[in-house]
Parts: structure tokens; sequence; C-alpha cells
């Protein structure tokens, strides 16, 4: 009895002793360090800083993946720096604040620092006095050209701007060095919109040359600041000439800034609107400002009655007349002013918005300024 109590103990022995290491075990694997992500080897990435020509390395710098690449200005003689850019093209400057997360390359924006000796003036068409003379540039006189400041390449014009106006800035008639709303800085100041363009991005090389449209009525000053030494030309297109090559210059550093005075200083002049039919078969495509293409006043609103063919496409076009000065309007009436069910029986959209003739006949379209509606009537006879 007392040897079965004695092998009872020492088994009872080994069982303790047997959980208090393995208890003492798990208390240590409990105490070793965790794998930090600060103790993982971060990879490294490559920034490359190229001169403007886009092959000419001027330096590199490797950076660890997420952290950022240091920025710095290089010196180059009679050139000024611009900055660092994302692209040869030079179109989208680099923001340092961005973490580091592949190999890139970055291109200096280097340009020549040089006079600019032109002459530019405001080109367009609207409500605004200005704009109503000029007549997309048609006339161009003093009323036009921006003051040049003593000894820099700065441009600026004090101006009313009316709710629709377009315009661009142009160095003559044949609209020369022309500078849209891409070089614009900003459309908006404290959440208010008072310009647009024809594209959200006003830095993309697509807005370049699109009109400016005011949004928002008032007294405005423009400053255009140019850096000649950088102006590039489009060499690729299939009607470059050197003859014209100012019709294809565009400059990457240019921009348009703007400052809104408050409610316009004089009285909007008194402007008469007309509307005429512009046809893939009736006029050709072309703007014809002729009496037969013109809508006329029918019961207080401008109505036209003319003969169409089958699917033969079309939009109306606007003049705008201020005292003796007749100028091509920006108003367009297109197939998404029709609201009127009874008129969309007889014609049909395009996918730009133009209005397409479902039969052959005789059409009649009233046109209401205010609501901005067309109706449309038709007869085969």
């Amino acid at each position: 009895m007392r040897k079965s109590r004695s092998i009872l103990m020492v088994l009872l022995s080994i069982f303790v002793s047997v959980l208090l290491l393995t208890a003492c075990g798990n208390s240590n694997s409990a105490t070793e360090p965790a794998v930090s992500e600060e103790n993982i080897e971060k990879s490294l990435y490559t920034v490359t800083f190229y001169d403007m020509d886009g092959s000419t390395e001027l330096s590199k710098e490797e950076v660890k993946e997420n952290e950022l690449v240091s920025e710095y200005t290089p010196n180059k003689d009679s050139f000024r720096f611009m900055g660092w850019y994302a692209t040869p093209s030079l179109t989208h400057k680099y923001d340092f604040s961005t973490p580091v997360t592949a190999d890139m390359e970055l291109f200096a924006g280097f340009l020549e620092d040089k006079e600019d000796t032109r002459s530019f003036a405001i080109v367009g068409s609207g409500k605004s006095p200005v704009l109503v003379t000029s007549n997309w540039g048609t006339v161009i006189d003093d009323n036009h050209i921006l003051t040049k400041e003593p000894d820099e390449n700065v441009y600026s014009i004090s101006l009313d701007l009316y709710e629709g106006d377009e315009f661009q800035l142009a160095t003559n008639t044949s609209w020369f060095n022309q500078r849209g709303a891409g070089y614009l800085t900003t459309s908006s100041k404290d959440g208010v919109e008072y310009f647009s363009g024809s594209a959200n991005n006003y830095q993309s090389s697509e807005a370049k040359k699109a009109n400016i449209k005011c949004l928002k009525s008032g007294n405005y000053t423009l400053k255009l600041t140019t850096y000649p030494g950088a102006d590039v030309y489009d060499t690729e297109n299939s009607e470059y000439t050197e003859a014209t090559k100012e019709n294809f210059n565009s400059n990457p550093y240019d921009t348009i800034e703007w400052v809104y005075n408050g409610e316009p200083k004089d009285a909007i002049a008194e402007v008469t609107t007309s509307y005429y039919i512009k046809s893939s078969i009736t006029t050709g495509w072309n703007d014809v400002y002729e009496d037969e293409y013109r809508f006329k006043e029918i019961d207080g609103l401008p109505a036209l009655t003319i003969q169409l063919t089958e699917k033969e496409e079309f939009l109306f076009t606007s003049t705008v007349k201020s005292g003796d000065t007749e100028s091509v309007g920006n108003e367009y009436v297109k197939f998404s002013n029709i609201k009127d069910e009874n008129s969309l029986e007889f014609v049909e959209g395009s996918p730009s918005d133009n209005i397409i003739a479902k039969a052959a006949g005789m059409y009649t379209f009233i046109y209401d300024p205010a609501t901005k509606e067309l109706t449309v009537s038709f007869k085969t006879k």
C-alpha cells in the first residue's frame, strides 16, 4: 500500500513540474517584442531631376517609400527657374507634399528672362460695351488695349462684364497669341463662380484657347502676366505655317488673374439680339446673317418659318446690336431648348445637341428668350 502511495506521489510531482515548465514557457513567449512597422525595412525609390530638355540629368535622390522628396532650386545663367514639373511638357507642377511610392522623374521649368514687346487686347462679344464694339476682334481700338506696366511683362484692363459675355486676350484681329480660359489662375473666389471655360481643369492644354465666359455681372480688373522666353509653337498642326505661327502659340507659364471690383460702373448697353438658322443644307453650316434666315417677331416673340429637308441638321445662332454696332452673339439655341412634347414629334436631337428634322416640309420655330424654350410646328406643304 505504501509502495503504491509512493508511486502516486512521484507521478504527481512529475505532473506538477510539467505544468510549471509549460507556464514558464508561455510567459516568456508573451514577453517577446512584437515586430513593428518601424523595424520593417522600407523600399528605396530613385527620383531623377532633369533639365527642361527632358534628358539632361541635374541630380538624383533616393527616397524611402511613402516619404517626401526634397525640393531644391537649380541655377541656370540668363534663365529664370519656374518650378519642378511632373511631365516633360511642363503642364503639371509637381506637389512636393506627395509621398513617393515609385521611381519617378521631375523636370525643371526654366525660361529665358526677356522683355515682352507685344501689345495685348481683349476680344469678345456680349453685353459689355467694350465687347460689343470688339465683335471678336474685328475692331481693336484704345478701349480694348491692355495697359503694360513699366519694366514688367504685366498687362491689365478694367471693364464692365455681364453674365454671358465671352472673351479672350490676343495681340491682333487675327487672334495671334490668344490667351483663353486655360490661363486663368482660378475661376472662383470665396465659393462663388465668376468665370467658366470649356474645361474644368483650367491648366489643361485643351482649355488654353477656350473662351472665358462671365458668370457674374460686375466691374473687373484683368491682369495678364507673360513669359515670352517660354513661348512654344504647335508645329505639328496640319495648318501651321511660318506666316501664321502666332496662331499656334502657347505658353506653360503665362497667367490671367482677375479682381472683382463690385457692381458694373456704367449702365448696361441697350442690346438687341437677333437669331438665325445655321444648317447642314440650307446654309451649308455657314453663318449667313441674311433676312430670310432671321427670326421675325410674331406676337412679341422671335419666330422663323422655313422649308427643311428630311434629316437636315441645324441649330440657331445669334447676333447682338448696340447702337450702330452689330456683332456675333454668344447665345445658341439647340435641341436641349425644346421642352414641349408636341414639338418633339417633329424633330430629334443629335449627339452634339443639334436639331434634326424628322421629315421634309415647312417648319415654324418660336423662341422665348426669357425662358430659353423653343417650340416647333410642322406642315408638309
